[in-house]
Parts: structure tokens; C-alpha cells; sequence
């Protein structure tokens, strides 16, 4: 059984299986999940979706995470800066990836990547 503090800080990243830089990413997010906080799960799964309460035309444009615990769903960049809070590795770049997030640069840059991911 997880420790308390481990289930409410998990989070459930959902990513696109059939993009191979996507898998990538995934690979490499497990890789930096020292913590064993992030489930990384492909959004192509049989009716994952549809159980899951997920928009799958949404899903196919931009990265979606959500909290274990529940709450709303955060994709693109807000996804980004959710995974970052959880990859020790990666806390150093979290308030540039907020400050981002904050003046629509990130969000430019995520969706402007997200556009090219198949060709990339």
C-alpha cells in the first residue's frame, strides 16, 4: 500500500501511444520518476477515454494529466508544470516553466511542438 503522501501527490499523465516522440517523453518521464508519482498511461487504449471521462479529440492535441486524487484535468503547458512539480530532477526548472505557463509563452511553445510532434 502506498504512503498517504505518495497517493495524494500522484498523478495520471495521459499521452499519445501511437506518436513516437510522445513515447519518447513517456519513456523519459519514467526514467526521472525517482518518487513513483506519475502513472503514464497511452490515451489509445481500448475506450480508455470514454471510462476515463476524457474529450479524445482534445487528447490527440495536447498532452492531459490529472491529479490521483481527482480534480479538473490540466493539458498542454498546465500538464507540464503539474509533471515538473513531481521530478525532483526537474524542480529547479519549475518556476521558469510556471513564469512561462503565467505569460503564455510556455503555452505558445507547447502548442506550436504539440502542431509538429508527428513530423518531428
Amino acid at each position: 500500500m502506498p504512503q498517504p503522501w505518495r497517493r495524494r501527490l500522484a498523478v495520471r499523465v495521459y499521452y499519445d501511444g501511437w506518436c513516437a516522440l510522445c513515447r519518447r517523453g513517456a519513456g523519459m518521464l519514467r526514467r526521472l520518476d525517482w518518487l513513483g508519482l506519475l502513472e503514464l498511461v497511452s490515451f489509445r487504449e481500448a475506450d480508455l477515454a470514454a471510462r476515463e471521462g476524457l474529450d479524445l479529440r482534445r487528447l490527440e492535441h495536447r498532452m492531459q494529466a490529472r491529479p490521483a486524487t481527482g480534480g479538473p484535468v490540466r493539458e498542454g503547458v498546465d500538464a507540464v508544470v503539474l509533471v515538473a512539480s513531481r521530478l525532483p530532477l526537474l524542480w529547479p526548472l519549475w518556476p521558469i516553466l510556471a513564469l512561462a505557463r503565467w505569460t503564455g509563452v510556455g503555452g505558445a511553445a507547447y502548442d506550436w511542438i504539440a502542431a509538429r510532434r508527428h513530423r518531428l
